[in-house]
């Protein structure tokens, strides 16, 4: 086969093969939070749910995907709402009473072992001490450090979060300051998409457990929320932008190109020892 061939060979594979990994991708997700996306509310403290009865917005979302085609994977190493009816994806990385700076401690471990596409972050309700949006920025720090290890392309929902059932001035502030820094990032080059889960939810004191947490009626709000957003802003070709490294190590690339009507990805690769590329 001459090279010409070969190349015209590979380019074609590769858009086939997009074209398929576009048509049936699973995006995986990531819940990430505290309380709110765990759920746990105030009473939970005497009187404890079992974890398979705790869906937050979690179960909300996934039938509002799924009712659209859209394929998801839950990820995370918390699970809850498994016994929940119909069933939903319970793996999530919700952690009850963590603060924006305990998440961000773990947070390139968490990706590292689930590896999502997609991250739904909605922190920083435990952060009383403070309205400074730094915890958020050191989570998004090192979800940056774990894509430049990992080569893997991560898309961000950062929620504005949603206020407490007595309004709080702090977090009317603290969002403030997350929405400039957001903008910073997303100037900068990052991945982010700001969802303004404090005005678009549409809250009334019915649909709160108690002055932090939704209620059920609560959560189906925040869902829809996150809902439009994924919709509006998903990458569809977040799974095609990854090397399939069986064909040539990953070092070998020497530039990757997109075209997201065509829906393709087209890799430049330098041959070992050869000279060539294609």
């Amino acid at each position: 086969m001459t090279l010409t061939s070969f190349r015209s060979f590979i380019t074609m594979f590769i858009i086939i093969v997009g074209i398929t990994i576009s048509a049936e991708a699973i995006t995986r997700i990531m819940p990430l939070g505290d309380s709110i996306t765990y759920d746990d509310t105030y009473a939970d403290a005497e009187h404890p749910r079992p974890a398979g009865k705790r869906s937050g917005y979690r179960n909300y979302l996934w039938y509002k995907l799924r009712d659209v085609n859209f394929t998801a994977d839950f990820v995370g190493s918390q699970i809850a709402g498994q016994d929940i009816r119909p069933p939903f994806d319970p793996d999530n990385e919700g952690h009850p009473g963590w603060t924006s700076y305990d998440i961000a401690e773990y947070t390139y471990g968490y990706m590292s072992n689930s590896k999502p596409d997609v991250v739904l972050l909605h922190i920083g309700t435990n952060d009383h001490a403070t309205t400074s949006p730094d915890g958020v920025n050191r989570i998004l720090d090192e979800i940056n450090i774990y894509e430049e290890n990992s080569g893997k392309h991560v898309q961000v929902y950062v929620a504005l979060i949603i206020d407490r059932k007595e309004h709080d001035g702090r977090i009317k502030i603290f969002n403030e300051r997350l929405k400039e820094l957001l903008l910073k990032r997303i100037s900068q080059g990052d991945d982010i998409v700001i969802v303004d889960m404090y005005h678009d939810i549409g809250l009334t004191s019915s649909d709160y457990a108690d002055n932090t947490h939704p209620n059920d009626h609560g959560y189906y709000k925040m869902a829809g929320v996150w809902f439009n957003a994924i919709m509006n802003n998903i990458n569809i070709n977040t799974n095609l932008r990854a090397f399939p490294t069986s064909l040539v190590p990953q070092e070998s690339i020497v530039q990757v190109s997109y075209d997201d009507e065509k829906n393709s990805v087209t890799f430049l690769v330098d041959i070992p020892d050869s000279g060539i590329q294609f």
